[in-house]
């Protein structure tokens, strides 16, 4: 017995197993790619939503045992120091913030967090800046991870389209060569086959019969065309998601002037802002400059934690409120309050916010600081005083907020000058990695001039020259100062 010869390429049969086993590689190459971004995707989106609610977690933890050791209960704990209860918990809780990072590759945000958190439960007395400084930090690249994370996304997508519109090509290359040889090797020698039978046997009266392999051709080209319609439907998809990204540039760039627009001051107060912005980053800093009924000014300034549109659409909500609750004739302790409204269902999400009242007649300042870092007062005589917090950074994790901020004075005569700066500034980077620092603008606002637009542009200058690591985050800067009789 013959035995049966193998499949061959000039053979439809060979020609159409070879079909079939480039398709199923593709296929299986397709699913292999999809499936294995999936899980990196949906592993590391666990780490980051998981870190940013145990930071939301940390810091309500953190504002209880604040309280508690400005105010203890005797029998307890003695004042100045954290609750064991409470301090066992916060712990634990950047433990757990330390591993989904570190997770993310962001140890050296969860370290820097764990080092501030340990320097605070030993000393409660000490500034809170450093902890909101490590937080603010690691919720930033946080997002930035997430931002990282949809662009992924948008390449795997690209990724599996050019993959679909390969197999795509392949198939029909394929198909063709299969219609050609099934043509040439098969209908052909049918046709010729029948109508050598027909032209043998038939009447010469019988009508023409229409020829078998007309039906089958009209199958071939019905294939082809699905073929083309799931290539244009791809496309499709791919148009789209390329308009929503254009979309979201449109709404970052809306987000950008809503959140540094400002009015004119009052007669007799002269302010000025000034920014940088992250370059490819929307962040989350606000600045307002008021004129209230009564003559006063007032300057708003804010930072909410975190980097991307969602980070500035609630930075819009939150100035607004605060905005809103000026206008109406209400201090500062309201507009905090407001601002509060805004966070309450925002367990992973805070805000500094400083408002500063300015009253040319009275030569007075009044200034309420939830967690801000840079709120200055530079005196004529060129001495620098830091308008220190007046109340905690706000956030959900207060569960009351009457009574959480005050409001203070101070003298505020021609000839002074203001500084409401957000924590870009102090975290400006050199090209060896080294923060600007606090104590450095304090220097540089010691040298700077009276009026506040050239001091502006002498700290905008200083940060320029010390480094040029704008990815971070944004630098906003306001100064004010009374006109001079």
């Amino acid at each position: 017995m013959a035995r049966p010869r193998p499949a061959s390429l000039r053979t439809p049969r060979g020609a159409l197993v070879l079909t079939l086993v480039v398709a199923l590689a593709l296929a299986v190459v397709d699913v292999l790619i999809a499936v294995r971004f999936q899980e990196d995707a949906a592993r590391e989106n666990g780490h980051v939503s998981r870190a940013e609610h145990s930071v939301g977690r940390m810091f309500s933890v953190v504002h209880t045992a604040e309280e508690s050791a400005y105010a203890p209960d005797p029998a307890e704990t003695p004042a100045n120091v954290v609750n064991t209860a409470r301090a066992d918990q916060v712990r634990t809780l950047a433990q757990e913030i330390a591993a989904d990072a570190e997770a993310v590759s962001l140890r050296a945000d969860a370290t820097a967090l764990s080092a501030a958190l340990d320097t605070w439960l030993a000393d409660p007395a000490s500034s809170m800046h450093p902890v909101l400084i490590a937080a603010d930090a690691l919720s930033a690249d946080l997002d930035l991870k997430q931002a990282a994370q949809q662009e992924k996304a948008l390449a795997a997508q690209n990724t599996l389209f050019l993959l679909h519109g390969a197999c795509l090509l392949a198939l029909l290359g394929l198909l063709g060569a299969v219609t050609w040889t099934v043509w040439r090797r098969i209908v052909t020698p049918l046709a010729a086959l029948e109508g050598h039978l027909a032209r043998t046997t038939a009447d010469p009266t019988a009508a023409a019969t229409v020829p078998q392999h007309a039906r089958w051709l009209g199958g071939v080209w019905g294939e082809a065309e699905h073929a083309l319609l799931l290539l244009k439907d791809s496309t499709r998809r791919a148009t789209r998601a390329d308009e929503a990204l254009r979309t979201d540039a449109a709404t970052s760039y809306g987000l950008q002037r809503i959140l540094a627009v400002q009015d004119r001051p009052n007669p007799g107060v002269t302010a000025r802002t000034a920014g940088l912005a992250a370059e490819g980053v929307v962040a989350g800093d606000f600045v307002e400059v008021l004129p209230l009924p009564d003559g006063r000014t007032a300057l708003l300034q804010g930072d909410v934690s975190g980097h991307g549109i969602h980070a500035g659409l609630l930075a819009a909500q939150v100035k607004s409120a605060a905005v809103a609750a000026l206008r109406l004739g209400r201090p500062p302790t309201a507009a905090a309050e407001a601002a509060w409204s805004v966070l309450t269902h925002e367990d992973e999400r805070f805000t500094t916010l400083a408002v500063a009242v300015l009253d040319p007649a009275a030569h007075r300042l009044t200034w309420l600081n939830a967690g801000h870092e840079i709120v200055l007062l530079r005196r004529a005589d060129h001495t620098v005083h830091a308008l220190e917090p007046t109340g905690p950074v706000v956030g959900s994790f207060l569960p009351d907020p009457e009574r959480a901020w005050h409001t203070r004075t101070a003298p505020f005569a021609p000839g002074d000058l203001l500084l409401l700066a957000t924590d870009g500034l102090t975290e400006a980077r050199d090209p060896d990695g080294t923060m600007l620092g606090r104590d450095a603008v304090t220097a540089l606002l010691t040298r700077a001039p009276a009026e506040p637009d050239a001091a502006l542009r002498s700290l905008h200058r200083a940060v320029e020259q010390h480094g040029t690591d704008w990815n971070r985050d944004d630098i906003t800067l306001l100064a004010a100062a009374l006109t001079r009789p």
